[in-house]
């Protein structure tokens, strides 16, 4: 059946973006977009003279209406399209695939690779294919036969993170192969970290935070440490590997505290020998007695929280909550920030940083700043997608 192609006329205040291939399609780039309706339909970009800019797809999601594909007006969205689009990003990963002490990584980052709304992961020959919308979604077909093409896989699983009708998608996520024993083990720069893919939306490992992981284990040692929003404690294993005394790890889920006993105990560590909170973080640092105080904080705050007793927006009061953080870090202490908020650049991150050393009076030194993952690369428009992160030392 063939896929319905949408006519959209791009505002002439927008044409130079879309020429210069502005991946992310939204609402204001056009001169109307009601008529949108068919998750996956092709999008055809033309000025109001009816000239040709470029090919999209109609997919929602948190930010869009969609996503760009090409530029090319010959250009064929089908088999070829996605497989060559994948092939590239295989290649570009080569050192990946070649690197013994690397098990997990990005085969494919969205926009980033050319094509937004999607992500494959490879966790030690075990592919998971995120969908980020119902739109990329019906391109499954082309996409699991390509990637079957290009790879060697032990198995290959897939996540829908989007809603249809205002409920999560439920579902099967194995696809093809031989399923895992989950929990399953991978190795990290000789780190050995647990993982699921066969558990809901959620996979027990970021591996877009390799490099915290790396950071945190090298400078813990010796050292008191508080892992905030500590999620699946694979930072609290980092930091007792890198010789840290003692951690208390803050979440307020239960299946965060159970992963992190799982984590520890993998490594030979006992749970009992650390605090371990099912407590909301924020309520945690509110709380906090003012002779609180650790060696080393680690603070990695979701970009929104909205519920009937907080509001939280990373953008907003990020700021804020470094200042209270910076209270508990003892003076010579370490003080690791870090967000997936993807309203500002690592610039912007910076300036609240020192915004917040300064409404303090407190000044500070930077040990350690992140920089763009090879395996996670964006398109020059959308850096504010990248994660930011900054280890700082309180003097």
């Amino acid at each position: 059946m063939p896929r319905e192609i949408y006519p959209v006329v791009v505002k002439a205040t927008a044409i130079e973006q879309i020429k210069n291939g502005q991946p992310l399609l939204y609402k204001e780039l056009f001169q109307k977009s009601n008529h949108l309706k068919e998750a996956g339909a092709l999008l055809r970009l033309t000025t109001e003279d009816k000239e040709y800019l470029a090919t999209g797809y109609f997919g929602k999601q948190e930010k869009g209406l969609g996503w760009l594909l090409s530029t090319d007006e010959i250009q064929e969205i089908d088999d070829v399209f996605f497989k060559e689009k994948i092939e590239v990003a295989l290649d570009r990963r080569d050192a990946f695939f070649e690197n013994e002490l690397i098990d997990t990584f990005r085969v494919f980052n969205g926009s980033g690779d050319g094509i937004g709304g999607l992500t494959i992961d490879c966790f030690d020959h075990h592919y998971l294919i995120t969908f980020e919308n119902e739109g990329i979604y019906s391109f499954k077909q082309e996409i699991v036969s390509a990637l079957e093409s290009l790879i060697h896989f032990k198995s290959i699983y897939e996540k829908r993170a989007f809603q249809v009708d205002g409920q999560p998608v439920k579902g099967d996520d194995f696809l093809a192969g031989e399923r895992g024993d989950f929990p399953e083990v991978l190795e990290e720069n000789s780190l050995p970290l647990l993982y699921h893919l066969d558990a809901g939306m959620r996979t027990g490992l970021d591996i877009n935070q390799r490099d915290l992981r790396a950071t945190v284990k090298q400078h813990a040692t010796g050292q008191n440490v508080l892992n905030l929003f500590s999620d699946t404690g694979t930072l609290t294993a980092a930091a007792l590997l890198g010789g840290a005394l003692e951690t208390t790890s803050v979440d307020f889920s239960t299946r965060s505290r159970n992963k992190t006993i799982e984590q520890l105990e993998l490594h030979q560590l006992d749970p009992a020998a650390q605090t371990i909170l099912v407590q909301d973080a924020f309520d945690y640092i509110d709380q906090a007695d003012k002779k609180t105080r650790f060696d080393f904080v680690i603070v990695h705050p979701p970009a929104l929280v909205k519920t009937q007793v907080r509001h939280f927006r990373a953008e907003v009061d990020l700021p804020a909550l470094i200042q209270q953080t910076i209270h508990m870090t003892h003076r010579g202490g370490l003080l690791l920030i870090t967000t997936d908020c993807q309203l500002f650049d690592q610039q912007r991150f910076m300036k609240m940083v020192e915004q917040a050393f300064k409404k303090l009076r407190q000044t500070y030194e930077i040990v350690w700043e992140s920089s763009s993952l090879e395996d996670f690369p964006e398109h020059p428009s959308m850096k504010e997608a990248e994660r930011k992160a900054v280890l700082v030392r309180r003097k």
